[in-house]
């Protein structure tokens, strides 16, 4: 018998995912769920789910759900993450799962209670990279500059260039999290209105052994100009890293490695260095 599926963001990216990954053959499309009742409904209607909820808590207190989909923008995403977990709903999501520090007592809060295991981090930009190349040099520049159109400027959408963006650096500091590591800031810039980072360099020493020299910045162009870079066409990445992992995680079968562990440490860590 198979398990039910729903999705918290009605979306084309929700059902790519569903169908690039073919999780429909082993899930229930189950329900999808929206702010806008009508527009949950239509989706409903064009793409086979059962049932359809106009409030994403109301979804998440459906006892027949199993697994939930979450696509929702980072600032909301961690709270239905945890409401989900805590009604023992199993979770599928993208980076970033913290988008505050206010998220971080709830994060280990789920960890101790091995919640975390029923959460699943997909992982389409092949995050391991990074920490793999560092272990045979002694030196890496990492370097990234993200572009946006005007239409985001000052936009509470704004992603942050370290703490959204850069999941590889991320991963990279959690695997040398036992060793000694040093953030040095050189310079950063916050926007007033979203609290977020926009430009950001620093050097982290790592053991005395490695040195990561960073420096991430957003630019604000016009669209009609300008070609997107590499760097911004993350989100766009058709590959799944952890395929076999996600079809071990719906089956219920074997465990996989809990990739969502990795967030925790270095965000908490460069909090501290940032906002001491």
């Amino acid at each position: 018998m198979k398990s039910n599926l729903a999705i918290l963001s009605s979306d084309q990216k929700s059902i790519d995912f569903i169908k690039k990954n073919k999780l429909f053959n082993t899930l229930n499309l189950y329900a999808n769920s929206s702010r806008n009742t009508e527009a949950a409904h239509a989706f409903c209607k064009s793409h086979n789910f059962y049932k359809y909820y106009g409030s994403y808590e109301d979804l998440i207190y459906d006892k027949e759900v199993d697994f939930i989909l979450n696509f929702l923008p980072s600032g909301i995403k961690f709270e239905y993450i945890y409401l989900c977990l805590k009604n023992n709903i199993k979770v599928i999501t993208d980076y970033p799962i913290i988008s505050c520090s206010n998220d971080l007592e709830h994060f280990n809060e789920l960890v101790e209670s091995k919640l975390i295991n029923n959460l699943f981090l997909i992982n389409e930009i092949n995050l391991k990279k990074l920490y793999e190349e560092s272990t045979n040099q002694n030196a890496i520049t990492y370097v990234k500059n993200f572009q946006y159109s005007n239409d985001f400027k000052n936009s509470l959408d704004t992603k942050d260039v370290l703490f959204d963006l850069c999941p590889d650096l991320f991963y990279l500091i959690y695997k040398y999290r036992y060793q000694k590591i040093s953030i040095h800031v050189k310079d950063k810039s916050i926007d007033k209105i979203t609290n977020k980072i926009n430009f950001f360099k620093c050097e982290i020493d790592i053991n005395e052994q490695l040195t990561v020299k960073i420096m991430l910045k957003i630019n604000i162009l016009n669209t009609d100009l300008t070609i997107k870079s590499k760097d911004a066409l993350i989100e766009s990445n058709k590959t799944l890293y952890n395929s076999e992992d996600l079809n071990s995680f719906v089956n219920s079968k074997n465990s996989f490695e809990n990739l969502s562990f990795f967030t925790y440490y270095p965000y908490k860590l460069f909090q501290e260095v940032l906002y001491e």
